[in-house]
């Protein structure tokens, strides 16, 4: 369900963002889908350069990315996005990725808490935010109320640094990177249509990483995965993938 605030943006597939099979990556997907949230709240004016002046910003908590379908290089796609509800502390955002005929190849469901810039620590959502979306709506992705957890032996992993390159302007790693490290852990003939991701605690540059990965039958995915911070033993991500 869509609402009057429903915005759209074009893409074209660049190089940069297909595998060596010529489709999309399903972390350059995550980088438009993040791109085109951005862009819209910009035009709604709660954006992250406008949150700064009272010293909040967002920070996404979870999100969940379908694709029936990974677009070429050089194809042309459409990414349609609305604010679709929430609560005090969490608001939603769907998504929908289309191909140049309209027809729906993507779908995917975000979920996004406001922080104080300082304490790093949420804050309740203001009402003029909430309602931009009713309610009551339908989400392309049943939500999640509980955690993601990785209860399994691992079956391999894969150690990370994390680099200068890594942060975005908060000066934390990009979301982004996080589903890299953990699809970067997978063989390299395993391909991700499917992410359920949430993203626990932020990391900084020169972190040291250890990305996991086991097989699971959790809600439908065949795979889990945990990003753990070697310095303290902390999980920074735990996931779901096919």
């Amino acid at each position: 369900m869509q609402t009057n605030n429903t915005y759209r943006e074009k893409y074209t597939i660049r190089s940069s963002e297909v595998a060596p099979d010529g489709r999309a990556k399903l972390q350059s997907i995550c980088d438009l889908l993040q791109e085109t949230a951005g862009n819209q709240a910009l035009k709604l004016n709660f954006d992250i350069s406008q949150l700064r002046e009272q010293n909040l910003t967002w920070m996404l908590h979870r999100l969940h990315v379908k694709m029936d379908a990974f677009p070429y290089w050089r194809d042309e796609i459409s990414i349609k996005t609305w604010p679709s509800s929430g609560d005090t502390l969490r608001a939603y955002r769907d998504f929908e990725i289309m191909v140049s005929n309209d027809q729906r190849i993507g779908k995917c469901l975000s979920y996004w808490l406001m922080i104080n810039v300082e304490s790093r620590r949420p804050v309740r959502i203001p009402e003029d935010v909430l309602k931009m979306a009713p309610a009551d709506v339908e989400h392309v992705l049943e939500v999640q109320k509980g955690r993601i957890d990785f209860d399994e032996e691992p079956s391999g992993s894969e150690q990370f640094r994390v680099r200068r390159s890594d942060l975005d302007m908060n000066e934390h790693v990009n979301n982004v990177k996080y589903i890299e490290w953990a699809l970067d852990a997978l063989p390299s003939d395993h391909r991700c249509s499917e992410i359920d991701i949430e993203f626990l605690a932020e990391c900084t540059e020169g972190d040291e990483l250890l990305s996991e990965f086991a097989g699971t039958e959790t809600n439908g995915f065949s795979r889990c995965h945990r990003i753990i911070r070697k310095s303290d033993g902390k999980i920074v991500a735990r996931a779901l993938s096919s």
